[in-house]
């Protein structure tokens, strides 16, 4: 519709594209208003995080050079109050009674971390319920009682698993206060038999019947033929029925044969029943259709963990799979033995083991990144054993050897990757060196680095024959946080703005309805206005204050229902102006009416 020569319907277009635009830059608004917002917290928290943190070493500082430590003990008197030093940090205990307070002193060094007031007994910082403390006495083997209720006490602090880290960031803001993640675990044992420590076993008790371990029972243990597989080991130990990892019986026979092994600082210690030729890992138990197996790397500086040999096979432990894998078939002839624990032969060749990672390059935005790909237990071969021949011991093998093969020598190496000798293999190719090597009797780790260092000893690779490989899948932990941050950040804004624009959409609808409405009622109107454009000019000099008739008012009722289309201010001036020329006209309609009449 078209008024004054204007298109009414391409203003309300224009008014509406403008409403939406406005939205759009409402809603980014409020969107980055929010960002701001929280970087603004996240940067106030990371202050305020700093400055506690501060205030916290400081405290702690203080404490640990001006406190008055209890003799040897955990606990330390502070200010007229009681902290615990332990778990890497200092925690207060907030109910002791600093005047009876203090540490349970029994000659134990596992008894440090006990302490008593008149009210409570305590284990680190945590209170122990339902113990008397001035009955409280210990039972030997980390057991306690105070004469009717009975409890383990741990020495060894563990992680609380049941902490996350939303939890730790909760605690902090909500109470300002530190998330505590470790505690000495404690077992309340429910028994009416008094109970006692058992000699030579660190967390064994028995009530002459029953044994516990850690406070746990365990089932049929035989008091009297309990022995330990390991003195300096407390988790494995048998009886003439059963071998036991911890409370669990394992499927296992029970003979005293058995060991514990491991690679010189390895993350895993093995089982190994030399009897049977069995190999487990704590309740694993290797497969039995494979026994017997041989054990290589045992005690090696080499190699990352062991090997197990069968008829079958080498096998070894994934603990990605946390299974026993096969690494490939039984490579060795006739018998294997232990020339050094990473160097061994068989009836004909000599080998060595060595440990190796795989890694590829990213790109990254700075730069290039190594990712692994696999850790690796290889076995090379050096040749027929026939063409060696062993030359001495290096401080009685503890060191290293030295070897012929033709007219060349080499040094065989048993001090490893935590003396910082990386290869298993060197060979000498310097005279002086070799000179020193054999004629000295007492030969360190610095010399052999030196001469590695000073390329006297080079790096001798033999054929790798075997290989044991543990694959790795790249994390894409924090991509993947990324990604779905900025997609639900992203999402959500989309969203809001499509709900928008569909409520925008809906009202456009019900405006085009009514728009056309008033087309039609304002045609006759329009047409008028276009095809008496002079008199429509003297109509205009006609003063505005003459009221109309009943058509007029109809005009004004359907004017004043455009008036909410228009959003713009100045669109509703035009408007005004617009009302205007149509009252005169219909002011000079009605006047000449009544020149008609007269007539």
């Amino acid at each position: 519709m078209k008024i004054n020569g204007e298109d009414l319907s391409s203003i309300e277009k224009n008014a509406n594209e403008i409403e939406y635009y406005k939205s759009l830059n409402t809603i980014f608004k409020k969107n980055l208003i929010i960002i701001i917002i929280v970087l603004i917290l996240l940067i106030l928290f990371g202050v305020i995080s700093l400055y506690k943190t501060e205030s916290e070493y400081n405290l702690n500082q203080k404490i640990l050079n001006n406190g008055q430590k209890y003799e040897k003990s955990i606990y330390i008197k502070y200010e007229g109050k009681i902290y615990c030093n332990s778990f890497g940090d200092i925690y207060q205990l907030k109910d002791a009674d600093i005047d009876s307070f203090k540490t349970f002193d029994t000659g134990d060094y596992r008894d440090n971390y006990i302490a008593t007031d008149k009210n409570n007994v305590y284990l680190g910082n945590t209170t122990i319920p339902d113990l008397n403390p001035n009955r409280f006495k210990s039972l030997g083997s980390n057991y306690y009682s105070d004469g009717v209720n009975y409890y383990f006490l741990s020495d060894n602090y563990i992680r609380n698993e049941d902490i996350s880290t939303w939890s730790i960031v909760k605690e902090y803001i909500i109470h300002f206060k530190k998330k505590q993640l470790y505690f000495y675990p404690f077992k309340k044992i429910e028994t009416t038999k008094a109970l006692k420590g058992i000699e030579n076993f660190r967390y064994l008790a028995s009530d002459g019947e029953k044994v516990y371990y850690k406070g746990e029972l365990i089932e049929n243990a035989d008091l009297y033929t309990l022995k330990a597989v390991d003195k300096y080991n407390d988790d494995y130990f048998y009886d003439k029925n059963n071998i036991y990892y911890k409370t669990k019986a394992l499927n296992l026979s029970s003979n005293d044969n058995l060991n514990l092994v491991s690679v010189e600082q390895g993350e895993r210690t093995y089982l190994y029943d030399g009897l049977n030729g069995n190999v487990s890992l704590e309740e694993y138990i290797f497969d039995k259709k494979y026994i017997p197996y041989q054990i290589l790397g045992i005690d090696s500086a080499h190699v990352k963990d062991l090997l197990f040999v069968s008829k079958d096979g080498i096998f070894f432990y994934n603990p990605e799979t946390k299974e026993q894998e096969r690494a490939g078939d039984n490579i060795f002839k006739g018998k294997v033995e232990n020339i050094l624990s990473s160097v061994i032969s068989d009836d004909k060749n000599i080998y060595y083991l060595h440990s190796y990672n795989i890694y590829r390059k990213k790109r990254t935005k700075h730069g290039y990144i190594d990712i692994l790909v696999s850790k690796n237990i290889g076995i090379f071969s050096l040749g027929e054993k026939k063409d060696w021949e062993k030359i001495k011991d290096i401080d009685s093998g503890t060191t290293g050897q030295v070897w012929k093969k033709g007219n060349k020598y080499y040094y065989f190496d048993d001090l490893g990757v935590y003396q910082l000798i990386d290869d298993v293999v060197y060979e000498i190719v310097d005279n002086a060196s070799l000179k020193y090597l054999l004629e000295t009797n007492n030969i360190n780790d610095d010399t052999i680095r030196e001469f590695v260092r000073d390329k006297k000893l080079i790096a001798f690779k033999g054929e790798e024959v075997s290989t044991a490989s543990i694959k790795y899948k790249e994390s894409h932990g924090a991509e993947i946080f990324l990604a779905v941050f900025l997609t639900t950040f992203f999402g959500i804004s989309i969203l809001m703005i499509s709900l928008k624009w569909k409520a925008q959409k809906k009202d456009r609808e019900k405006l085009e309805e009514e728009r056309k409405k008033i087309e039609k009622q304002m045609e006759f109107w329009d047409n008028y206005y276009n095809n008496n454009e002079e008199e429509k000019k003297e109509d205009e000099k006609i003063p505005t204050s003459y009221k109309s008739y009943d058509d007029e008012e109809e005009i004004k009722k359907e004017i004043d229902k455009i008036k909410p289309i228009v959003k713009n201010s100045d669109d509703i001036e035009g408007l005004k102006k617009r009302e205007k020329k149509i009252n005169s006209i219909i002011k000079n309609f009605n006047v000449d009416e009544l020149d008609e009449e007269e007539k």
